[in-house]
């Protein structure tokens, strides 16, 4: 009974803040001080960006992608850099949530480059960046992603 109410839990999306105007970007990274890294890195380029740590880090909880509503942060995010092992069958349907409820939202999935061919089917319609990512192909990902949806919508 207890699992079942733990599991029951939701996971609180971040929040962007509603004065800023710049590019916005929801980071879904599990390990803590990676997705710090990424953050500030994403910040120092010019982009408000807040994380989010998925399924691994909220053990117990269910992603806000799961219910009705949706992730109130994607749905806010101009771009998602998408940093969840792709090996993990749990991380696969966030991606799959991701695609299917914001189709117009750009996603950067970092992949290792031998793991692409295996997952090619799930990275058609995004922007794949191989690791090891560096601060430098990370914020040129983004931005490539950022602009590609700039120019489409324009």
């Amino acid at each position: 009974m207890h699992h079942r109410l733990r599991y029951r839990r939701r996971i609180q999306p971040p929040r962007f803040s509603r004065w800023r105007s710049d590019p916005r970007v929801l980071v879904e990274e599990s390990d803590g001080a990676t997705r710090e890294s990424f953050l500030r890195v994403l910040e120092q380029a010019g982009f408000e960006a807040v994380g989010c740590g998925g399924p691994d880090e909220n053990s117990g909880s269910r992603c806000a992608l799961s219910g009705p509503a949706g992730c109130a942060a994607a749905a806010d995010a101009d771009v998602v850099f998408f940093s969840l092992r792709l090996s993990d069958p749990v991380n696969q349907e966030v991606l799959r949530a991701l695609k299917r409820r914001y189709p117009h939202t750009p996603i950067v999935v970092e992949i290792p480059k031998p793991k692409e061919l295996a997952h090619h089917d799930l990275l058609i319609g995004t922007h794949p960046v191989y690791s090891p990512i560096t601060r430098r192909t990370l914020a040129r990902s983004v931005r490539e992603a950022w602009a590609s949806s700039v120019r489409a919508a324009g």
